[in-house]
């Protein structure tokens, strides 16, 4: 097996919506195994056998240390949380490392699955890119899904520089704090260098819910983010389907 999804969240998310992400991904019997990156007891968490369960803070310790470092100091709107966006890009990093070789699907744990991915779904999304993601000139990349391929020469290279943001903190020299700040800051970084470095840009490249509007990821994912947790789905995902 060559892909794998990602994600990533802790027992209070799971309890609160992310259990969706997981009985989801059951329910349309996905074939892609999943590794998810906790912040708990790994124990804790229900049985699959193509789900492993794997302790963030073990696998990178320097989140845990950017969390403790950071997690008092004030903000006044989400995108200014840094320490609630870390997570995401620790867990990225590490899946790099441990999953070295493979294609990895990242899914915010919001997400819910709709049906099984079949193969073609996979290559159609990433080609021969090493990242696949749903570009918003005008505003900020939409990461609630990132594919990356990890054969490429400049995995380490990236993914060295995402995480910097953090273990130096010069996240707070973004003018907002959240991962796709980050991410949006490490493309420019890799711009920079000759390598095997390349991007397939998802979507229509409008602002908003751009991954609702794209009939590729329309199909398969409703990502509910934002205040659309508690709802049965999207009301863009819905639209596009009527």
């Amino acid at each position: 097996m060559d892909k794998i999804f990602v994600s990533t969240f802790n027992m209070s998310l799971y309890k609160s919506y992310a259990h969706r992400l997981i009985s989801t991904y059951t329910a349309t019997h996905q074939t892609t195994p999943m590794i998810v990156y906790v912040e708990d007891d790994v124990k804790k968490y229900p049985k699959h056998h193509l789900i492993e369960f794997r302790n963030l803070f073990e696998k990178e310790p320097l989140v845990k240390q950017f969390v403790e470092r950071n997690n008092q100091r004030p903000f006044d709107a989400y995108y200014k949380d840094a320490c609630r966006f870390s997570y995401k890009v620790f867990a990225q990093k590490a899946a790099s490392i441990d999953e070295k070789g493979k294609r990895l699907f990242y899914v915010d744990a919001d997400c819910v699955f709709q049906k099984r991915m079949p193969d073609q779904w996979f290559d159609a999304v990433l080609g021969d890119k090493f990242v696949a993601f749903y570009d918003r000139p005008n505003q900020y990349t939409e990461t609630g899904f990132i594919a990356f391929d990890t054969r490429k020469e400049c995995t380490q290279q990236f993914f060295d520089k995402y995480v910097e943001w953090y273990i130096k903190d010069t996240v707070y020299d973004l003018p907002a704090y959240t991962d796709c700040h980050t991410f949006d800051a490490t493309r420019t970084y890799m711009g920079t260098f000759k390598n095997d470095y390349s991007e397939q840009k998802l979507g229509d490249g409008k602002n908003a819910h751009i991954m609702a509007r794209h009939a590729l990821m329309n199909e398969y994912i409703d990502h509910r983010k934002g205040n659309r947790k508690e709802q049965n789905n999207s009301p863009e995902w819905i639209s596009q389907r009527m």
